[in-house]
């Protein structure tokens, strides 16, 4: 699960630039920083609880295709995947977003939390970061790579939590310091993104490659003695 943490500090490098803004402009309860803390903790866990179902579902789908032979291939192509795109930066969210459907559902997603920005409240907060989990994200897709790569159900929401939780500190930081989070800052920051993404995509291309040692193992003699 290093490769997760990994990928949720990339993310959260990411999401300075592109979450910022709407972290600030959230309708958090002016009654003090302790209570505003505790709603934004309370935001970031309905997001992060977003990953962990999108974790679960992409888990079980990486375990069907597990069971096609193909468990490889998916930490390999996992792997290179978040590779690419830390060598090439590639919008994914515009790839993503081109899909038939999807360009729809965005936009209902983004209605949906304009109308929540108005209220104010627990319930809106907590509902605000669920939704905040289904907004197109290269990061996340990465990150769902991994889910996938996972081939089981609970280790892909287990995949995606700590994924969430490697998001939280820089984020929880943006909402403290607010807009004295300077763009400076941020652009340094954005620096060690593609690194950190590079090193998930290492481990995974690993694991990958690790599946079929047993195989050679089995299939190179073993030296011995022979005794006669």
């Amino acid at each position: 699960m290093i490769a997760a943490l990994l990928l949720g500090l990339a993310g959260s490098l990411h999401c300075v630039a592109m979450c910022g803004p709407l972290m600030l402009a959230l309708p958090l309860d002016a009654a003090g920083k302790r209570h505003v803390f505790g709603q934004m903790l309370l935001y970031q866990s309905g997001r992060i609880l977003m990953y962990a179902l999108l974790g679960l579902f992409f888990g079980l789908l990486g375990k069907g295709i597990a069971l096609a032979g193909l468990q490889q291939a998916l930490s390999l192509l996992a792997g290179t995947m978040m590779i690419l795109m830390a060598l090439m930066a590639w919008r994914f969210e515009r790839l993503i977003t081109a899909l038939p459907g999807f360009g729809h559902f965005t936009r209902l997603v983004q209605q949906k939390m304009g109308k929540m920005l108005q209220q104010h409240g627990n319930s809106a907060v907590f509902s605000m970061g669920l939704l905040n989990g289904l907004l197109p994200c290269g990061m996340v897709y990465a990150a769902l790579a991994g889910a996938i790569a996972s081939v089981d159900g609970i280790n892909g929401a287990l995949f995606m939590a700590i994924f969430g939780l490697g998001t939280l500190p820089l984020l929880l930081a943006v909402t403290v310091l607010g807009r004295s989070f300077g763009q400076v800052m941020r652009r340094r920051l954005r620096i060690w993104q593609p690194l950190l993404l590079s090193f998930a995509g290492i481990l995974l291309l690993q694991r990958g490659l690790h599946l079929d040692l047993s195989l050679f193992d089995a299939a190179v003699p073993k030296a011995g003695y022979d005794c006669h």
